[in-house]
Formats: structure tokens, sequence, C-alpha cells
């Protein structure tokens, strides 16, 4: 599979080889701030299993991916990742959107046009009614990425996560396909 985004970047499947950027990127802390399930510190070991399991998650789902590499058109190199969580291909009609990209693209435009390819496929290809993403309440940069692709706020999910001993609020979005611009 091979979604463009734009002439400089695209969506494709995970692959090994990968492991370096994952490494090199999600080193960055603030990435691991705005998330809920990447590691910190990121080390070899997170970066071997996160491959080797989508590799292995391709095989049991007949070839196809709900995880997916957001790289750059020139070289191919890994900058981002976005995919599915709960999607059970064929047996669901709703999941959950996570995404996180490189901090040197950040401001660029490309994870909204990511988001909206990849909202797009699994709409098409996956047979969904229902795409939700969750954000933590200050993470404004995420919420306007999925503001500017279409998605529409539900809710304050109200003292909905802990992190690192912290409880704290997040919001709810949601992209129905019947009601895409």
């Amino acid at each position: 599979m091979k979604l463009f985004i734009n002439d400089s970047f695209y969506i494709s499947d995970i692959s090994q080889g990968d492991q370096v950027a994952y490494i090199e990127h999600l080193k960055e802390k603030e990435i691991y701030d705005n998330t809920l399930a990447i590691p910190f510190p990121y080390t070899t070991e997170d970066a071997d299993w996160w491959v080797n399991h989508n590799i292995e998650a391709i095989k049991n789902q007949g070839g196809r991916s709900t995880n997916w590499a957001i790289r750059r058109s020139e070289d191919a190199y890994l900058v981002g990742g976005i995919g599915f969580l709960g999607l059970q291909i064929g047996k669901t009609h709703k999941c959950e959107l996570g995404y996180w990209l490189a901090k040197p693209y950040w401001g660029q435009n490309i994870m909204t046009e990511a988001v909206k390819k990849a909202c797009e496929y699994a709409f098409r290809e996956f047979g969904l009614i229902r795409i939700t993403a969750n954000v933590f309440h200050f993470n404004k940069r995420s919420a306007k990425v999925l503001e500017k692709a279409g998605f529409q706020c539900e809710g304050l999910l109200r003292k909905n996560y802990r992190k690192d001993g912290q409880i704290f609020d997040g919001k709810l979005y949601s992209l129905i396909k019947d009601e895409r611009a």
C-alpha cells in the first residue's frame, strides 16, 4: 500500500530497517509527552518489537496493514507514523486513529494531509463508518490537525488519562463517513 500525501511524502507499510528512524525520532521527549503509548526513552528493543509486531500483524490480516510509516519521497526514510487502534478488518465499523510526526516536520501541514489520506483509505477499504481520535487537553497542535482534517470535537474527557503520575483531561474527536465535506 502506498498513499501519496503530496510530492514530498507518502504513507506505506512499516518494514525491517525502519528501526533506526524510530529510535532517532522518538528520542524527542515532546513526542512522548503528547502521546500515550510511545515509551520514553525509546530503545532498540522498542523499535524491534514495533516493527516485528506490525510485520506479523500484516500476515495475520491477509496482507493488509492498519499501521503505517510516513516517509519522505526522496529516500523513503520514515519520518512519522499513523494507524488505527481497535480495527479488525471486516469486523468493526469504528476504530481510533493515532499518529506522530518527527519534530523537524511539524507545522508543514504534513500530518493534516496524512490524516485525511489515511481516513479516506480506511472508510473506502475497511468499510468504517466512524473514526475517533483522542488528544490530551494541552495538545493544541494535534487538536488543530484533527479539526483541519474534518474531525469534530465531541467533548472533554475529564480526568481520563494517567501518565507519569499525573491525571489529566483529554478531548474526543470523531469523523463520520457520511458527514465528510
